[in-house]
């Protein structure tokens, strides 16, 4: 927390926020048109769940913010359902699951799948009472079987999850958005990636680590969202796309 306080003190953040989004929108491209390419049926299946799971946690998510308590909304669900059913990972990890929009996502369709396992990181928010209770929110309880969550942060996490032997398929990094807890994560994972693995990035506008581990695989994509900005890459990225 204490570094994550300095970097959005430090004036050269500014400057390399303002750089960051300048170049995630030079390259910014349409989600949608996106995933309707790579797979228009599967594009629908994601986007179906998005709305249903929406829809469903509804209620809950509104008589939690009448009372006070943000999780923070559902960031590329449809995304994240897509790359799932199409790199059919044997093993996922992600890093900041919150309310579990995302996790909710991936689990339903490595449901569908038929096989996957995920592993997700977290830290509760320290803000809330008893906050550990509201990690996980909106993931139906009929989707767990196949998921992992660790709740001592990141760097504590990823050495319970990272034996030796472990190798993930794909990667979805929504936690520490500081150019510190980017570039820990990309070290410690590196190792770990499959040949064929998906990387996917939230909020790459706000440094340029995306941009500078980006710009040295074969391929990446940045998808405006929201405002914000997701990037995508990874050596099996191309092979999605060929499908």
């Amino acid at each position: 927390m204490t570094r994550k306080i300095w970097s959005r003190l430090s004036h050269g953040h500014d400057r390399e926020r303002k750089a960051a989004r300048a170049w995630a929108a030079k390259h910014a491209q349409d989600m949608d048109a996106w995933g309707n390419g790579v797979d228009p049926v599967l594009w629908r299946e994601g986007k179906e769940f998005a709305e249903s799971l929406a829809d469903l946690a509804r209620p809950r998510m509104e008589a939690l913010a009448a009372a006070g308590v943000h999780l923070g909304g559902a960031g590329g669900m449809e995304l994240l359902y897509l790359l799932t059913r199409v790199v059919r990972p044997a093993l996922a990890l992600e890093t900041g699951v919150a309310a579990g929009w995302s996790t909710a996502a991936m689990l339903a369709a490595m449901r569908v799948n038929g096989a996957g396992r995920l592993m997700s990181s977290d830290f509760p928010f320290f803000r809330l009472a008893n906050p550990e209770r509201f990690i996980g929110y909106v993931v139906p309880n009929d989707l767990k079987s196949r998921w992992t969550l660790r709740i001592k942060g990141d760097r504590r996490n990823l050495e319970d999850f990272l034996s030796p032997d472990t190798m993930v398929d794909l990667v979805h990094y929504d936690s520490d958005k500081t150019r510190h807890g980017r570039e820990f994560f990309i070290r410690r994972v590196r190792s770990h990636l499959t040949g064929r693995h998906v990387l996917v990035m939230d909020d790459i506008q706000d440094n340029l680590v995306f941009r500078e581990y980006a710009e040295r695989q074969p391929l990446f994509r940045v998808f405006a969202y929201e405002g914000k900005y997701i990037g995508v890459t990874g050596s099996g990225l191309r092979a999605v796309e060929r499908r």
